[in-house]
């Protein structure tokens, strides 16, 4: 938890400008408290690892915040899919979480746009290519948390795309698995998209794909890569998810 720490007791928020630090600064004075509720020893400061990190939780959730009233309104659904992603993909503390969904609440009623969240963390992070990739990932998965991709979230994650510099390949990629990963019916066609190869690829590609992706999306990469260490849990489902469909792909070629 040391961000959490350092955004409570550090002020990050003055130290960010747009609107990160903005959202940052109104989560904290939603409720999260002040450098007296840090746990005992821990000063609050922040070193440059854990702002990194704490700039990418708080993207996530607020464009989350976004995504979630890209209809209009957040209803109770929304809500919980949001409290759902938070405990299980995340596996978030309580703290975490309520700094998270502060967050979530503060974005989704704000001035600014998705587009203005989404070329802030791509103006920091386009140069990590795989970090924006995650970051995507995230995106649609919460996006599809209701089984259904409203065409103005559509619209937000293409907002994004384009924000974080990324390969339209990729995003088709990307919208193929999560999208059809809710269809009744998961061919094969979908563990290729998820590799990112076509079905034409040989074993040699195959395997040089599986290896780039497992490699993204390896746990032990996370922290090194700026990602905030409670986004292991998801990346261990995304690797999941990489092993299933590497498997299933070598098994129907022989």
């Amino acid at each position: 938890m040391g961000w959490l720490s350092g955004i409570i007791g550090g002020g990050l928020g003055a130290m960010i400008a747009g609107p990160f630090g903005a959202v940052i600064g109104a989560a904290l004075g939603a409720g999260m408290g002040n450098a007296q509720t840090l746990p005992q020893g821990r000063s609050g400061s922040i070193n440059q690892a854990q702002q990194r990190q704490a700039i990418f939780f708080t993207a996530a959730f607020s464009m989350v915040g976004k995504l979630a009233k890209a209809d209009g309104r957040v209803c109770p659904d929304e809500i919980a899919a949001i409290e759902k992603i938070s405990k299980e993909a995340l596996g978030l503390d309580g703290q975490t979480r309520a700094y998270a969904i502060n967050v979530f609440s503060q974005a989704k009623d704000s001035r600014e746009s998705f587009g203005d969240y989404a070329r802030q963390f791509g103006d920091l992070f386009w140069q990590d290519q795989q970090l924006c990739s995650f970051m995507m990932s995230f995106l649609f998965q919460v996006a599809m948390a209701d089984g259904d991709l409203h065409p103005q979230e559509e619209h937000m994650l293409l907002e994004a795309k384009t924000a974080f510099r990324l390969q339209e390949s990729l995003y088709q990629s990307l919208r193929s698995r999560y999208v059809g990963a809710h269809s009744s019916t998961v061919s094969l066609s979908k563990h290729y998209d998820n590799l990112g190869v076509s079905p034409q690829a040989s074993a040699a590609e195959i395997k040089k794909a599986y290896r780039q992706k497992a490699n993204e999306f390896h746990p032990d990469k996370i922290e090194g890569k700026g990602l905030p260490p409670e986004f292991i849990k998801f990346a261990n489902d995304r690797l999941a998810e990489i092993n299933e469909s590497y498997d299933a792909i070598m098994a129907a070629k022989k």
